[in-house]
């Protein structure tokens, strides 16, 4: 297994550092006060990141893409993470849209790809349900075809920027006597047939847009189908192999500034006359943090290795998320500690950095679900009931 990234990778990861550091992170702590980004802020961030790779990286270069590896793509992740963890997982669904519309049907690609070139597309994708989070094989919200449009009814919960896309692709029963099986994807356009959305407030990533959507008798054009009718339940569990594994490379972005933060607190802070990354016990807790971290950053590109060359990686992508996202939270909590009282305010980034990490223990699949699909893959016995 090759560890060390390419020229060109190692070139990127630096360009897109210094320009983060300049452009990015002297705004964060500020905008993190004030709640959910607009739609308006991230098309903003969206075209200031796209020149990197960001959001356009996906796209096949057919298109107009970049057809970027997802190892590349993982790069840019955990710099945008490491500096803006909200901002990171924003613009990461964002890109929801140009990677779904890439695979449209033609007369879809005609119409978005010129948006998604311009970084004017937000994307999301609808499957959480108020009664299906883990468990997304008993979701309730139905699309009846009737006629050429497909009838949509139900609620989706937790979905990421859902308040502010522009698309989105969601998860719904087709054919209710196949369960699982008789599940599509289809495109739903905001502009065309308006949802209602809430706004869910959260513990940590605090600029991230995430909502409440609601549709009744929403209508939407057959050819909006995404890959063949009752495909997308498949479809959803392969997407989350990628979803995962980039959950585990933002978890060792945020990792790597909670890292960076202590380091240079424990050189500048003196108690006892001298700084306290003198003191034995300061220099374990640190030890153990670049531990985790470089633990979780191989786990994840390990799994996106496997992704890039085809591979099925339900285990290793489960592995990567539950052992990095709760790593991230391990690490955090010792990045506060090191910092003593002034890591428990906002004045000090390592707080955020807590709440950030803690978030990541939820979303695409709780901990102990990841876990679950860990010991299926290597018993052959499933857990679940």
């Amino acid at each position: 297994m090759d560890f060390e990234f390419t020229e060109e990778q190692r070139m990127l990861k630096k360009n897109v550092r210094d320009f983060l550091s300049k452009e990015i992170a002297p705004i964060v702590d500020e905008r993190e006060r004030h709640g959910p980004f607009t739609r308006e802020e991230v098309v903003g961030f969206i075209k200031k990141l796209m020149p990197f790779g960001f959001y356009i990286g996906v796209l096949p270069k057919e298109y107009g893409g970049m057809e970027l590896d997802r190892i590349t793509m993982g790069v840019l992740n955990e710099e945008l993470s490491r500096v803006w963890a909200s901002l990171a997982a924003t613009i990461g669904i964002a890109q929801l849209a140009p990677l779904n519309i890439a695979d449209a049907p033609d007369e879809l690609r005609q119409k978005f790809i010129p948006q998604i070139l311009e970084g004017e597309l937000i994307g999301c994708s609808a499957i959480t349900e108020p009664n299906a989070g883990s468990d997304a094989s008993h979701i309730e919200t139905t699309a009846m075809l009737d006629g050429n449009t497909y009838v949509i009814n139900g609620t989706k919960t937790w979905i990421s920027n859902g308040t502010i896309a522009d698309v989105c692709m969601l998860l719904a029963v087709t054919d209710k006597s196949k369960g699982p099986l008789g599940m599509s994807t289809i495109l739903v356009e905001k502009a065309a047939s308006p949802w209602e959305s809430k706004e869910l407030h959260k513990i940590g990533w605090r600029c991230f847009p995430t909502g409440e959507m609601y549709f009744t008798d929403y209508r939407v054009p057959k050819m909006n189908l995404l890959g063949d009718v009752a495909t997308g339940y498949k479809r959803t569990m392969r997407e989350f192999e990628s979803a995962r594994s980039g959950m585990a490379i933002m978890a060792a972005g945020i990792c790597q500034a909670a890292i960076d933060a202590s380091i240079s607190y424990a050189r500048e802070r003196k108690q006892f006359g001298r700084p306290i990354g003198s003191f034995q016990l300061i220099q374990e807790m640190i030890a153990d943090m670049i531990a985790e971290t470089e633990a979780a950053r191989l786990l994840g590109y390990r799994a996106f290795c496997l992704i890039d060359k085809g591979v099925r990686a339900r285990l290793e992508s489960s592995l990567a998320k539950a052992y990095a996202c709760e790593a991230a939270v391990r690490v955090t909590s010792k990045a506060i500690q090191i910092h003593g009282a002034v890591g428990l305010s906002d004045e000090y980034p390592v707080e955020r950095y807590f709440r950030d990490a803690r978030m990541l223990t939820i979303p695409d699949g709780a901990t102990q679900i990841q876990k679950l699909i860990v010991g299926r893959e290597a018993i052959g016995i499933k857990a679940f009931v």
